[in-house]
């Protein structure tokens, strides 16, 4: 599955905008990092909309921003909302003269093995490297296991205690819609939308938070490496059909009303919507039959950010991705408008 990230060489001529810092906290006695991007004109007094975006495995805060949708920062710029993109847990495994960059979320369901249906891989899957502390999730477990729902709860409340944050949404993919969903369902209080991009959870593990919170899943048909449709993956593991995480939230909000529709301007695009739910939020289905495991817009495989100073998070050398915008407004502007 991770494995199929092409490692991208960064060129200096690629800068990040100037405006995008990088903030060092202390969490849990470990160090932890994220990048902050303030929009265009940006006044910090004024109430603001906070975004949050969230890599994969293997990837990068900046490459996130960059490489997985294209330059997220025009889209901040675009609808006024400040951004940030925390970075996951790092760790480099060793195999005789080589080392292999790793990076990964915790969103309690790749960091284990056993399920009430059974293993999260099958007994020929690829094995991926595992965290040295984790002890516990088993052959199957692939992410870190360091409370990173808890990382990010911390990065929110610093920032609501800085800036006038008015409403606060999460976008993440693969690894990263994962951490997403799963933020949603720790904390659905927090977020006045969440969008899930390629990124479902393990068969049996899909969760569904208590309060209605707006939420859009999004899934390529052609993704075999986190397949929205069929469960088993390329590399053995097993995803929940993103057909049953959209009713299981759909009935957890009592949603009323279903409309599907199809959509050609771009991608072949299958979508169901449901609404007329509690607290007038809706669930939202995106199928795209063009597309693979790849943010909507973004045109082959362009893997994630990486420099030789990876550990130390130098940001300064980025490639940016080949994409139609499409991708990012189509899921911003639908998931703002669902507020």
């Amino acid at each position: 599955m991770k494995n199929l990230f092409i490692i991208i060489t960064c060129l200096s001529s690629c800068l990040i905008s100037q405006e995008m810092k990088q903030i060092d906290i202390s969490f849990e006695g470990e160090g932890r990092t994220y990048l902050i991007y303030k929009p265009i004109n940006f006044i910090k007094s004024s109430p603001i909309d906070l975004f949050i975006g969230i890599h994969g495995y293997g990837g990068t805060a900046s490459g996130f921003e960059r490489e997985t949708t294209g330059n997220f920062n025009k889209t901040a710029d675009k609808y006024k909302f400040l951004t940030i993109y925390p970075q996951g847990k790092i760790f480099y495994e060793k195999k005789f003269l080589r080392k292999t960059f790793i990076s990964s979320w915790n969103d309690l369901a790749g960091s284990k093995t056993i399920t009430s249906v059974g293993e999260t891989c099958a007994v020929d899957a690829d094995i991926y490297p595992q965290y040295p502390n984790c002890k516990s999730g088993g052959r199957c477990s692939w992410t870190s296991c360091v409370n990173d729902l808890g990382f990010i709860k911390e990065i929110i409340d610093r920032t609501k205690n800085e800036f006038n944050i008015r409403n606060i949404y999460v976008a993440g993919m693969s690894n990263g819609g994962m951490m997403a969903q799963a933020l949603a369902c720790k904390y659905p209080e927090l977020f006045s939308g969440v969008i899930n991009v390629v990124g479902m959870q393990h068969q049996g593990l899909s969760c569904k938070p208590n309060s209605p919170v707006n939420f859009i899943i999004y899934g390529g048909a052609k993704d075999t490496t986190v397949p929205p449709v069929n469960i088993r993956a390329a590399d053995g593991y097993f995803y929940e059909p993103m057909e049953n995480t959209f009713d299981d939230w759909s009935k957890q909000f009592n949603c009323k009303s279903l409309v599907k529709s199809k959509k050609n301007q771009f991608d072949n695009i299958n979508e169901i919507l449901a609404f007329d739910c509690d607290n007038n939020v809706t669930v939202t289905s995106i199928l795209n039959n063009d597309s693979g495991h790849l943010w909507p817009g973004v045109s082959g495989r362009v893997g994630y950010c990486r420099t030789p100073d990876q550990d130390k998070l130098n940001y300064d050398n980025c490639k940016e991705a080949k994409v139609n915008p499409w991708g990012n407004d189509y899921l911003i502007s639908k998931i703002l408008s669902s507020d």
